[in-house]
């Protein structure tokens, strides 16, 4: 099947297990960012048919600093920051995103979105390729958002793919293959 295929598929396939999983993702996501220590974090901004962020973003942004993508020309994001719903215009795509100026300082934490994950960390996205030009560049912690069921044995890849570093599902936090503990020791750095 062709990328464009299962996009399709995975969009479809997505809508009943967002019916069934989201409120124990909402919750379980929750309690993982209120456990977490002060932290720079750059998040997608949930719509309707994505594994929900965005509670728990305005939920903890008293707390972390929250930064939102903006879409640029040449498919680039830049974070901006979050501090209240009204700082949220629409933007690109018909997507939330700040109407604050963009923060150029370092991150501590990416929390990636993704049609499906694979237990290596790869996804497939929408297609665009912002994600994994953000994540290149950047020497932030990775984190994969999903359910369950959006974790597949195997996508196809292509060499400009960039793996998150661990996944979040309504289960809470789960190790990639070949992991080695690597949000444990995240943790222990900061």
């Amino acid at each position: 099947m062709n990328k464009k295929l299962l996009r399709k598929k995975l969009i479809q396939d997505r809508k009943p297990l967002l019916a069934q999983g989201q409120d124990a993702f909402k919750k379980e996501f929750l309690d993982f960012m209120e456990s977490l220590p002060p932290l720079k974090i750059f998040s997608y901004y949930s719509l309707e048919d994505e594994v929900p962020t965005k509670d728990a973003l305005l939920k903890t942004c008293h707390y972390h600093e929250i930064f939102i993508p903006k879409c640029l020309p040449g498919r680039k994001m830049v974070p901006c920051p979050l501090r209240s719903p009204e700082d949220l215009i629409l933007g690109a795509f018909d997507i939330p995103e700040s109407k604050e100026p963009p923060y150029d300082g370092p991150l501590d934490l990416i929390l990636v979105p993704g049609l499906a994950f694979t237990l290596e960390g790869y996804r497939m996205g929408y297609g665009g390729g912002y994600y994994d030009r953000f994540l290149k560049k950047s020497s932030a912690f990775s984190l994969g958002l999903c359910l369950e069921g959006q974790i597949k044995d195997q996508l196809p890849l292509e060499d400009h793919d960039q793996p998150v570093q661990a996944l979040f599902t309504e289960k809470g936090l789960r190790e990639i293959k070949n992991g080695d503990k690597a949000f444990q020791s995240f943790l222990s750095r900061l």
